[in-house]
């Protein structure tokens, strides 16, 4: 008992692990508020959980704002592609929504589904950002395809990311959930899995293709 709750021990660094990613969380919400700056947030976050998971993280306060700073310009432009072409699929959708179109559920449907992949490609591409130095064209490029390659396994990441927000959609009472873990959780989940795939690239870092 005493050794599990030692500073070395696994209660000590479980709960290290959670603290950290509370506040990562709270970090995440802040720089997203202006809503532009999702991208640039969303990536500093997996790049500062990504160091959590390979046990290479520092202070979390100053590692994040400095990935904001690194990540602002490409990730910001990547998120106002992918967020502006979902914006303007979802408002087809809703205009549909109140239509007589005879076909409406129809591209209703297929519209759906566009609409989940642009926003599956952003958030890999997002990802990619965090982790490889690349140009913007060619981040983007990789982001879709880890999509392609990687379909199963990107469809349960985006479904769990998304998860804590279609939950606050259905009712309120998970805010505190999503204040507390709604991002950094779903993220910490899911760089369990970027680190040992992205090692695998990490040979080839220096091309521009993946």
């Amino acid at each position: 008992m005493a050794g599990l709750l030692s500073p070395e021990g696994k209660v000590s660094s479980v709960l290290s692990t959670l603290g950290d990613l509370f506040i990562l969380n709270v970090l995440t919400i802040l720089c997203s508020l202006p809503i532009f700056t999702f991208g640039a947030a969303f990536s500093s976050m997996y790049q500062i959980v990504l160091k959590i998971v390979k046990k290479e993280e520092g202070h979390i306060v100053p590692a994040y704002f400095a990935a904001f700073r690194e990540n602002f310009r490409k990730s910001t432009i990547i998120w106002l592609i992918g967020g502006g072409i979902s914006f303007f699929i979802a408002f087809d959708i809703y205009a549909l929504s109140k239509s007589s179109f005879s076909f409406s559920l129809q591209y209703r449907i297929l519209l759906a589904v566009l609409l989940f992949f642009v926003m599956m490609f952003t958030f890999f591409a997002l990802v990619t950002a965090s982790y490889f130095e690349n140009t913007l064209k060619n981040t983007i490029v990789n982001g879709m395809k880890f999509c392609v390659i990687h379909i199963l396994i990107s469809i349960l990441m985006f479904a769990l990311t998304a998860a804590p927000f279609a939950g606050l959609y259905l009712t309120f009472r998970i805010f505190p959930l999503l204040v507390l873990l709604g991002f950094s959780g779903p993220a910490f989940l899911c760089g369990l899995y970027f680190a040992d795939l992205f090692k695998k690239y990490e040979p080839k870092e220096e091309n521009d293709e993946i």
